[in-house]
């Protein structure tokens, strides 16, 4: 018998993936925003983020996308224009590649 594979994104903080990982704070905060979204809403998060990138002429910083506004909503950091589009961007990251390959890019084998 097989064991499950874990899910390509976070769907608790629990996850071994992040437990005891080095993230920036930022990161921690954005992961736990996006999985309190996704249990408010009736829609995945991380697929929302996959699917729907910024408008380029925006980005994430001047977005008026709701999702992206409750998101932002249930951090619990402040942030600055630039500090939430950083983290916004490590988000699509983990949304479009997955927790693995983030912590790969992340925390690359030495």
């Amino acid at each position: 018998m097989t064991s499950a594979s874990p899910p390509f994104y976070p769907v608790s903080m629990d996850d071994s993936r992040i437990v005891g990982n080095n993230f920036n704070y930022n990161v921690i905060d954005g992961i736990e925003a996006v999985i309190k979204t996704t249990q408010q809403r009736e829609s995945c998060a991380w697929t929302y983020l996959r699917d729907n990138p910024p408008d380029k002429s925006t980005g994430y910083m001047f977005s008026s996308d709701s999702m992206f506004t409750v998101i932002n909503g249930n951090m619990q950091v402040g942030h600055s224009g630039s500090s939430y589009a950083w983290t916004m961007r490590n988000l699509q990251y983990i949304a479009t590649h997955g927790i693995d390959a983030y912590i790969a890019a992340v925390h690359p084998a030495e």
